[in-house]
């Protein structure tokens, strides 16, 4: 799976992702920190299967938007905590999921 984290979420997961086989890249490793919401959605995710955010807002709109892309971005909803606790947390959920349940927009896990 093609995955593109958000610029809100830990860099740390990109190597921890990488060990299950997926590629994997974030907003941060791009250079491209601060980019709009929309641009993002439209030209940068295209590219990925799954985008990662915590932007409640990004995912909102994404529902809302007509014209849909292949990418399914998706809000995580794992409370922010420190790395230790957090990456643990979104691996296991991440294993655990079943993603062809999730539309674009929705929170998970």
């Amino acid at each position: 799976m093609k995955i593109l984290l958000d610029e809100n979420l830990p860099e740390s997961l990109v190597p921890e992702l990488r060990k299950l086989g997926h590629e994997v890249t974030s907003i941060n490793r791009l250079r491209l920190k601060g980019i709009k919401n929309g641009m993002l959605y439209r030209e940068v995710a295209k590219s990925y299967d799954v985008c990662f955010t915590k932007d409640a807002g990004f995912a909102h709109n994404v529902r809302q938007m007509k014209t849909a892309v292949n990418v399914k971005v998706l809000r995580v909803s794992i409370p922010q905590q420190d790395a230790e606790k957090f990456i643990p947390a979104f691996i296991e959920a991440f294993i655990e999921s079943d993603f062809q349940k999730y539309q674009s927009g929705d929170d998970w896990p």
